[in-house]
């Protein structure tokens, strides 16, 4: 295996979705130190020469860095910046199979030494093309610590959690889970059969299998962190937005990212930082609020 220095450590920003995994891995993705999957790389996934772009916005005369519209304002040019996103598409074609990476645990999927020299190389080359020092990436949904630790076996993870009711509310809000998770469990390959016939008895009530499928993320993301003991810090939503300076200058020296740490801080003064959450029952109804308790028990219990 190729223990290329560009591939030492890489930082891996994971969670549910919905929880501040976005504008949290923007913040500490601006170090310039960092490379990470693009824009630009997931309009050419075969092509890894196209981080060269990178250049084109940052440079010795300017530094135009791209952002994720949430609750801030952004440039009109923003579409065009090279962007940080997560690349589901290259990590199917990578990991190739009857396996799809967007939608599935992977938990002891099993992957060949061929697979892992072709996926760090591809990685190698992105991180090489960009002209940084170390690799970063934000994969949402299920962890896959499992997968992951096989190509990086030096990976370093930032799990961010937020509040269950906030993060069920959120992705009720959203087309792609209005598409995809209210009809079918949309994460694949960690449900016992009790579990998968719960679920059927859910799908009538989009709060209820939405809860369903965010609390198995949560139980398998615990499960893998305490099975596997990878290098991982978790970083709560509600502690950030009540100090992200705090919280980002203790993950930073976390990283070791703490060197030309002045643009994150930078980036963070200029962002509209806000609390989200809301009482619990400004969400749902105490009787819905109760019934997503029970979900989560039966899933601790392994549904007794």
């Amino acid at each position: 295996m190729n223990n290329s220095n560009h591939l030492k450590k890489p930082i891996i920003f994971i969670g549910t979705g919905r929880s501040g995994t976005t504008i949290f891995s923007e913040i500490i993705m601006r170090h310039p130190d960092l490379a990470y999957i693009s824009n630009y790389q997931v309009k050419f996934p075969k092509y890894p020469v196209v981080n060269l772009i990178r250049i084109i916005f940052e440079n010795k005369l300017w530094n135009f860095k791209g952002q994720k519209k949430q609750l801030n304002k952004i440039s009109l040019f923003n579409r065009f910046a090279f962007n940080p996103v997560e690349g589901f598409n290259i990590w199917n074609n990578l990991v190739g199979g009857d396996k799809v990476f967007s939608r599935g645990f992977l938990i002891d999927h099993e992957i060949s030494e061929t697979q892992i020299i072709h996926t760090r190389k591809y990685f190698k080359n992105l991180v090489r093309f960009q002209g940084k020092k170390r690799l970063a990436l934000k994969i949402t949904g299920p962890s896959r610590i499992s997968y992951l630790l096989k190509i990086f076996p030096d990976a370093v993870f930032i799990n961010l959690t937020r509040n269950d009711i906030p993060v069920i509310s959120s992705f009720l809000k959203i087309p792609f889970w209005q598409k995809r998770g209210l009809n079918k469990l949309w994460w694949t390959g960690a449900y016992t059969q009790k579990e998968l016939n719960y679920a059927n008895s859910l799908f009538h009530d989009p709060i209820l299998i939405t809860a369903f499928q965010v609390k198995k993320i949560k139980i398998v993301t615990e499960l893998e962190i305490n099975e596997l003991n990878p290098v991982c810090k978790n970083v709560s939503y509600e502690s950030f937005v009540a100090n992200p300076s705090n919280i980002l200058a203790d993950t930073l020296n976390f990283l070791d990212l703490t060197e030309n740490a002045k643009v994150c801080f930078n980036y963070l003064s200029k962002l509209r930082i806000e609390d989200r959450n809301k009482i619990d029952t400004d969400y749902f109804s105490e009787q819905t609020l109760e019934a997503i308790n029970n979900i989560n028990l039966k899933i601790e219990n392994g549904i007794a």
